[in-house]
């Protein structure tokens, strides 16, 4: 069991470390949690339900703008439209400053890629099994093709070509698996208020 939850940890720092641009990029959906978060506070009245997104340097402005959306969106028609288009555009972006990561706009709907969508399910469901199932499965995958380069070139090194590329293998082999040591070691790279 101790080796399955290291797999599973591998795995998650694999995806903050190596795929921080896609697996971030779904905050800044219209589909994504903060954007649906801004809808949901709109409609509700409840601007805790966004709150929570923001860090405590971001809140008075959010603050601030959620009033502005609110007065306009109360309007309905066009206006209402409008004002959640802008709304979910602020709080996405000052979401991303609270993260610390810079903001490029609010991006379509679009489909979660599977690892997200997963972690999603588990959230939702109380059960990480399918997730760890999925991240066990990459995790295989990932450091077995590496190694599998690695081992097959060392084993055909006998000129100078094919010690280069024993070496490239090597290397690529060595880095790959050393990277995601150290994110399992350091964790998320980013959060909204550690």
């Amino acid at each position: 069991m101790k080796t399955k939850n290291m797999a599973v940890r591998f795995i998650f720092l694999l995806i903050f470390s190596l795929g921080v641009t896609e697996a971030w990029a779904h905050c800044d959906r219209k589909n994504g949690p903060v954007a649906i978060a801004a809808q949901e506070a709109l409609q509700s009245g409840e601007f805790v339900k966004i709150a929570i997104w923001v860090g405590k340097k971001q809140e008075e402005e959010l603050k601030t703008k959620y009033n502005e959306a609110l007065a306009v969106y109360k309007t309905g028609g066009d206006a209402r439209k409008l004002a959640t288009e802008y709304f979910m555009e602020t709080a996405v972006r000052l979401h991303r400053e609270a993260e610390g990561l810079p903001f490029t706009g609010l991006k379509p709907a679009s489909p979660n890629p599977p690892d997200i969508a997963k972690a999603e399910e588990a959230l939702e469901t109380g059960d990480i099994g399918p997730l760890q199932i999925l991240l066990k499965e990459e995790l295989e995958k990932e450091t077995s093709r590496w190694f599998q380069k690695a081992l097959e070139a060392k084993k055909n090194n006998k000129s100078l070509e094919a010690g280069r590329q024993w070496a490239d293998s090597y290397v690529k082999y060595i880095v790959f698996t050393h990277k995601l040591y150290q994110q399992i070691q350091a964790g998320p790279p980013h959060g909204m208020g550690e």
